[in-house]
């Protein structure tokens, strides 16, 4: 079978805000699986009489094999959070260990996870490529004794790891030892409701759990959401003031909003003004002014002003 993979800029997204040239890891380990299946393949060529494919396909998430990312191109995408580049993105797991948020397109999907060492050969595959950082785009990073074992040994291979994860009580002390430099955490709302509301399974006061990973030397990233429907100007306005309280304190170093999105539910469109509004915390000299305290060598200089550009551009 001769099979064209046509990535598109939502082809890693699980939100439709923006679009991102993020490397699509998902479509390329199912690409690598074709190929060894012995379909003829093709990324992102202009070919004709083929299978198109321009998204993710249902093969069970532990047969697929490491993606080649020579044949797909990994360095050509530059987009997502990487401080040190060139980054790439890897998949550990599909889904997320919790798995009941009931916004999240993968909700009910039970997490499943690839063996640490197969982790680890691939990390250490990206390595060699020159790829100096990676990022674990799993619905959420897994932990237990998994996360133990990985944090074992991904310390000798000397590479940066950022991932994302839930908010919840860690050592995060061990996991910056072990290279880990950002962890994505979804914060979603700083109001108690709406997280019982989406079924998050958090309390409002685990933001604290950003705050320990920061003080561990994490740089963290927040996520939250507007648009929720039963959610009052107030309750808005205060997870916007949370999530411009952790940017000027130097808790979180970046963050993201995004628009409530479920179908079959009308959201608050009221409140999309909200979503770029996050960015005015750069307007404060006190969130520039931890940003560039951090600054220690040419990597941190160069992501600060990725940071600027980013913010002039979304303000």
């Amino acid at each position: 079978m001769k099979i064209l993979y046509k990535p598109n800029t939502y082809s890693q997204q699980r939100q439709r805000e923006k679009k991102a040239n993020i490397y699509p890891v998902l479509m390329a380990m199912q690409a690598e699986w074709h190929r060894q299946q012995g379909d003829r393949v093709f990324w992102d060529e202009n070919v004709t009489n083929v299978r198109v494919i321009t998204g993710p396909e249902n093969i069970p998430f532990l047969e697929l094999p490491a993606p080649d990312r020579v044949f797909t191109r990994a360095k050509e995408y530059t987009s997502g959070n990487y401080k040190h580049l060139p980054g790439t993105h890897i998949l550990s797991a599909n889904g997320c260990w919790w798995h009941k948020c009931k916004f999240c397109i993968e909700k009910g999907c039970k997490q499943e996870r690839r063996k640490v060492d197969d982790v680890i050969e691939e990390i250490k595959k990206c390595k060699r490529l020159g790829f100096r950082e990676v990022f674990d785009d799993s619905g959420t990073f897994p932990i237990g004794r998994w996360l133990d074992d990985f944090c074992l040994r991904i310390k000798d291979v000397g590479i940066s790891v950022s991932a994302n994860m839930r908010c919840v009580d860690l050592d995060y002390s061990n996991l910056r030892r072990a290279g880990f430099r950002m962890l994505l955490f979804g914060v979603e709302s700083a109001n108690q409701q709406t997280l019982d509301n989406v079924s998050k399974g958090t309390k409002a006061d685990a933001i604290k759990y950003v705050i320990k990973a920061h003080l561990s030397g994490i740089e963290c990233h927040i996520a939250v959401m507007f648009g929720y429907p039963w959610e009052t100007e107030k309750e808005a306005d205060n997870t916007l003031r949370m999530v411009h309280e952790m940017l000027r304190k130097g808790y979180a170093q970046t963050a993201q909003a995004s628009f409530y999105t479920v179908p079959g539910v009308k959201s608050n469109e009221e409140h999309r003004r909200y979503v770029k509004e996050i960015y005015k915390a750069g307007f404060h000299l006190d969130f520039w002014g931890n940003r560039i305290k951090n600054i220690r060598n040419m990597d941190d200089l160069r992501y600060l002003w990725r940071g600027v550009k980013a913010w002039y551009t979304q303000r």
